[in-house]
């Protein structure tokens, strides 16, 4: 039988009763695939033990004493530090996130905009989470804020996001901005358009018994497990690429009456 270089076997293994005669196409295919595959899963095994090693991190800044806003900022590291702020709200109007889960309900994420003493730009406070009553509701019923010490920690928001950005719908329902989804620079430079030259980052409440606003923030969206599930994934996809290749490569051999006459 006369082969093409394309269909020719570049070489044959026997395994037990089977002959391994892999061609030219499909190993150059799982050539280039498999260490894509592998790759991707060290990827996510790196990025898990990031996350631990960060979520170390941010427990150890949990047991932390609140320090001033000033304080804070200077440290190496101010991303979720506690702090205390004294100062004043401003104007009462809030922006309001839509579509912001607690547990399984739906619901929204209430921002407003605070003016901290012995600093000069207003802060937004995120308030917490207030659930949606029903289909129907577009704003809640925001209680009003009139809080002049905020405690909290510090939230640095990871950068802007091109696609809420371009897509960022704001509706005015008497002074309670709806945004569909939160983005720090397109917040800002609505805030901005209002008149106030807010800082790059949140001041998130620390929960209070008697509060109506669910204030639940987990350290990471994204915890290590996820990405080691992920890893998984793409070490298993690697697996069942190799296994196919060989599977699809592999004839069984036939033998002859004469062999088993001989056997």
């Amino acid at each position: 039988m006369k082969y093409t270089i394309l269909e020719k076997p570049l070489f044959r293994l026997k395994l037990g009763t089977f002959n391994f005669a892999p061609r030219l196409i499909p190993t150059l295919m799982v050539l280039l695939l498999l260490p894509v595959l592998l790759r991707l899963g060290w990827w996510q095994l790196d990025r898990a033990q990031e996350k631990r090693d960060l979520t170390v991190n941010l427990q150890a800044k949990a047991t932390q004493e609140p320090m001033g806003l000033v304080q804070a900022l200077a440290s190496s590291q101010p991303d979720q530090t506690p702090v205390v702020i004294l100062g004043q709200p401003l104007n009462q109007f809030f922006l309001v996130i839509d579509n912001q889960k607690q547990g399984n309900r739906l619901g929204y994420e209430v921002l407003a905009l605070f003016q901290p003493e012995n600093y000069q730009q207003p802060v937004l406070v995120s308030r917490g989470w207030l659930p949606r009553k029903d289909f129907y509701q577009k704003v809640p019923e925001i209680p009003e804020f009139k809080d002049p010490i905020i405690k909290g920690s510090l939230y640095f928001s990871k950068g802007a996001n091109a696609v809420v950005a371009a897509n960022a719908q704001w509706e005015n329902f008497d002074s309670h901005y709806l945004i569909g989804q939160f983005d720090m620079q397109t917040v800002k430079e609505k805030v901005a358009q209002m008149g106030y030259h807010i800082a790059p980052f949140v001041v998130r409440q620390q929960a209070e018994p008697d509060s109506p606003f669910v204030r639940y923030w987990p350290l990471m969206a994204s915890p290590p497990q996820k990405h080691t599930a992920y890893a998984v994934q793409w070490f298993g996809m690697a697996l069942a690429v190799l296994i196919i290749f060989i599977v699809v490569n592999s004839k069984r051999v036939r033998h002859s009456k004469e062999d088993t006459a001989k056997s």
